[in-house]
């Protein structure tokens, strides 16, 4: 489906990404493009699901076009398992290939996942309404966001103070790591 230059998967985040967890520990190794066609998605989504594989760990900084996989591999049923525990699955927007070609899997991984996770340590759990106001985007980008968190296990148990928003399981020491290891050289 297009309308305006975004286009609508067919498949929901969770199972996008856990189909890619699935083809990097079958093949050993996966690339954007590679998993554009593996999975059938557009390469913005392939993009995506390649940062949540870096956030979780499964693969590895980059080697030439590659990037590795470092997986224990049992974390295709964590992701499916996870899916369970939200009601909204969504089906992620994928601008078109020459839209996002210019922000790419290390400019989404900066600029928008890692602050996203960030805000959520600081105030100690995240929604997808408090992404919205946060990062001052869409309510369909903010669920976008919210999913890969969530499909990546960062995202725990409701927050009983604040109703709709689940707490982080990471904090900050984490997040120090994990930037250090998705961001310094």
């Amino acid at each position: 489906m297009k309308a305006d230059g975004i286009l609508q998967e067919k498949e929901t985040f969770f199972g996008v990404i856990a189909d890619a967890v699935a083809y990097a520990k079958r093949e050993g190794r996966v690339s954007e493009k590679k998993l554009k066609s593996a999975l059938g998605v557009h390469l913005p989504t392939a993009s995506k699901a390649v940062c949540a594989l870096l956030l979780m760990g499964v693969v590895g900084r980059r080697e030439g076009k590659y990037y590795p996989y470092v997986g224990k591999g049992d974390e295709e049923a964590k992701v499916r398992a996870s899916a369970e525990g939200y009601a909204q699955d969504y089906l992620p927007l994928a601008e078109e290939d020459k839209a996002f070609r210019s922000v790419g899997t290390d400019g989404y991984m900066t600029g928008t996942l890692l602050p996203a996770i960030k805000t959520g340590i600081m105030f100690g759990s995240l929604s997808v309404i408090f992404l919205e106001r946060k990062l001052s985007v869409g309510y369909e980008r903010a669920h976008e966001i919210y999913d890969i968190i969530a499909a990546c296990g960062l995202l725990g148990d409701e927050d009983e103070i604040n109703p709709g928003r689940r707490k982080m399981t990471v904090g900050f020491a984490d997040y120090d790591a994990l930037y250090a290891r998705l961001v310094e050289a």
